[in-house]
């Protein structure tokens, strides 16, 4: 049976629900990795020379820090339409009560 382009939509819209939970669920531990970047970037020459010229955490670092920073602006903006549709729906209901 085909699927309707509504029943389309909200296939869509549960699965970018879900990603966005599952995100949202390992953001403190994206942020950490690059707040940790960050620091290694501005100290780690001096602190952990070695760590800091490790080829495998650079080319890590280069693979995966835009995949953290995206899925990290997915989440919050996720997060502020959800807030946009909740306020919205309370205006509507204020109005009507």
């Amino acid at each position: 049976m085909d699927m309707s382009a509504r029943e389309k939509l909200e296939e869509a819209n549960a699965a970018i629900s879900m990603a966005a939970m599952m995100l949202a669920s390992v953001a403190p531990t994206l942020e950490e990795f690059m707040r940790e970047c960050r620091d290694m970037e501005s100290v780690g020459v001096f602190l952990k020379p070695s760590l800091f010229m490790d080829p495998e955490r650079r080319a890590t670092e280069a693979l995966m820090m835009p995949l953290y920073e995206a899925a990290l602006s997915f989440t919050q903006t996720y997060k502020t339409q959800l807030a946009a549709a909740v306020a919205g729906a309370l205006e509507k209901v204020n109005a009507h009560g």
